[in-house]
């Protein structure tokens, strides 16, 4: 059944292990935005909540990192939590579900951090008062101890380098540039920790980046152990008790766990004794595990797992209710807009009129028309999709003749070749039907496959690097991202150079003092992003598909965000009984 919602040496060993402290866990050797998304139709949560069980989740990717420094897309921790969450509101279909961008404060609720909060524009602080009632996980290397807010100054601090701590960098991920906003953070006591804002960043946008900010909570006992699965504890619902690399990960409900079910009052968090996380390499598998009902849950934010036939065999199946979303980011030819020809926007807009988008959708399973993104994700409330004027829209139609008028008019009568690099997770048969398009009109495509995602990003920003690459065609609801899109000196990315007028526009975005004044600057850049053509569209904005099991209770469609949401709406949902 379907249902739609719209919308991260052996000395030296020894004596880590023994500045832990000597009560062993026993591990084993084991080698281990503001919401303008609404329900149109939720399932039914039936029957009351049950205690026990053990579902298993599909999950994308795993990666060997158990620091709580970790980007906050691999949220496969759920041992660890953040300051905030996301007001999900798993009883009202109207506001649970919000893209994956900032977030205004308003709704965000606390986790780690309670709602008495005080933000002083004018003295540019945050003041936040913890929960008194929140304990570590057992065993090492905290056993069990009580949070305390020099904790959270020592988590936030070793991101950014400052109160003494050494600035720690996880998979390159850049937290400096994330927590822009932070001038300093102290703990006043137990209970008690106060942001400073830089000069002139103490407002609503600001506050809100920050809060949105998946800041892992953890304590500086971390630096003194292993830094290993058995010993990567914290404050969350489930605690790490095995880990097999690349395949899987077994959590455990953390029987201390402080929280309850907002539905359920006197229900103490979580429901569930067991979840796997696991790796499942093909398609075809995930497809026979889910349709067997060995499999809960799968889905992957902004791609899909299952091809569109597959899907339909699950529906048929009635194994349990898959969820469509609407993506935000539609495949496409990122160009390298300082090389020639595509220096010339004659020659981008023929290469898009030269694709049949409708077709290309079609192929992909989707009927309907054809959606131009913006920059901006249509999820969000600044979205300008659907507004575009007939001239811009008419440059996404399928006009073969015009895009051979247009690159004669550029000097390429006779078209040209050029080298696209995909990487390794792109659609290779998406481009080739692309490339098909293009030969038509006289532009050969070369096509070629990374062997290795970071040597494709490589090229990606390489700007003298000829080879052009895959790339989205917008629907970007972050900032950083969005300065990359456009080709910001600080940021290079393949879509090349400066815009300066239009850098101006977007650093307005960021530099805005008020949620107003914010939306108001991205409408208009983003009525103008499309025009640019920086990057060709070889599909339009697909949807996107979760899928839950007809085991699981307390679910009502909450779309899953690894970097949002999953350990808190997993720490929600039961088993339901007689499954």
């Amino acid at each position: 059944m379907k249902r739609y919602v719209s919308l991260l040496l052996a000395l030296s060993m020894m004596l880590a292990l023994a500045a832990c402290g000597s009560n062993s866990t026993g591990a084993t050797d084991t080698e281990s935005s503001s919401s303008a998304t609404t329900a149109t139709e939720t399932a039914a949560s039936s029957g009351e909540p049950q205690y026990g069980g053990s579902v298993t989740l599909y999950y994308p990717k795993f990666y060997n990192y158990f620091d709580p420094a970790m980007s906050n897309e691999y949220q496969y921790s759920f041992w660890y939590e953040t300051l905030w969450v996301i007001d999900w509101q798993l009883n009202d279909s109207d506001t649970y579900s919000f893209d994956a961008g900032a977030v205004p404060a308003e709704y965000l609720q606390g986790q780690l951090a309670t709602d008495d909060y005080t933000f002083d524009e004018t003295a540019g602080t945050l003041t936040v008062t913890l929960r008194d009632d929140v304990k570590f996980q057992d065993g090492e290397p905290y056993n069990g101890r009580a949070l305390v807010a020099s904790d959270v100054v020592w988590s936030y601090s070793r991101l950014l380098g400052i109160n003494g701590e050494t600035k720690i960098s996880v998979d390159n991920y850049d937290w400096t540039s994330t927590l822009d906003m932070i001038k300093n953070v102290e703990a006043t006591d137990d209970h008690t920790v106060v942001f400073t804002f830089n000069d002139g960043m103490a407002n609503t946008v600001s506050l809100a980046a920050l809060m949105n900010a998946k800041v892992n909570i953890a304590g500086p006992e971390w630096d003194s152990c292993p830094q290993t699965w058995e010993y990567a504890k914290g404050t969350g619902p489930y605690v790490l008790t095995n880990y097999v690399t690349d395949n899987s990960m077994t959590l455990t409900k953390n029987e201390n766990y402080y929280d309850y079910d907002e539905r359920y009052p006197e229900n103490k968090l979580p429901y569930i004794d067991t979840i796997n996380l696991v790796y499942i390499a093909d398609s075809a598998n995930i497809l026979a595990q889910a349709m067997s009902g060995s499999l809960d849950w799968f889905g992957e934010n902004g791609k899909n797992v299952l091809t569109y036939d597959q899907l339909e065999q699950l529906d048929a199946k009635s194994t349990g209710t898959t969820y469509e979303y609407m993506s935000s980011s539609p495949a496409a030819i990122a160009l390298k807009v300082t090389q020639e020809p595509f220096n010339d926007i004659r020659v981008r807009q023929a290469m898009q009129y030269a694709i049949d988008l409708s077709a290309m959708n079609q192929y992909m399973g989707v009927d309907g028309d054809v959606v131009i993104p913006g920059l901006w994700s249509p999820t969000l409330s600044w979205s300008t999709v659907g507004s575009w004027s007939d001239d811009l829209t008419s440059q996404y139609t399928y006009d073969p003749d015009k895009a051979k008028e247009l690159l004669t008019e550029a000097g390429y009568p006779d078209g040209f070749t050029f080298e696209l690099e995909l990487d390794p997770t792109a659609n290779l048969e998406l481009y080739q039907m692309a490339a098909s398009y293009l030969q038509a009109v006289g532009i050969t495509v070369d096509i070629t496959v990374a062997p290795e995602m970071m040597e494709a990003v490589s090229h990606s920003q390489d700007y003298t690097d000829v080879r052009q690459s895959a790339g989205y065609g917008g629907g970007f609801s972050s900032y950083s991202l969005a300065l990359m899109m456009t080709g910001d000196s600080a940021m290079p990315n393949a879509y090349g150079h400066e815009d300066t007028e239009y850098l101006a526009q977007l650093h307005a975005v960021n530099d805005a003092t008020s949620a107003e004044e914010q939306v108001a600057a991205a409408q208009l850049i983003d009525q103008e992003f499309p025009a640019k053509h920086w990057a060709i569209l070889i599909d339009g904005m697909q949807p996107t598909y979760d899928f839950v099991s007809n085991r699981i209770g307390g679910y009502n469609g909450e779309k899953v965000y690894y970097d949002q949401n999953m350990r808190t709406i997993w720490s929600r949902l039961w088993v339901q009984s007689g499954s």
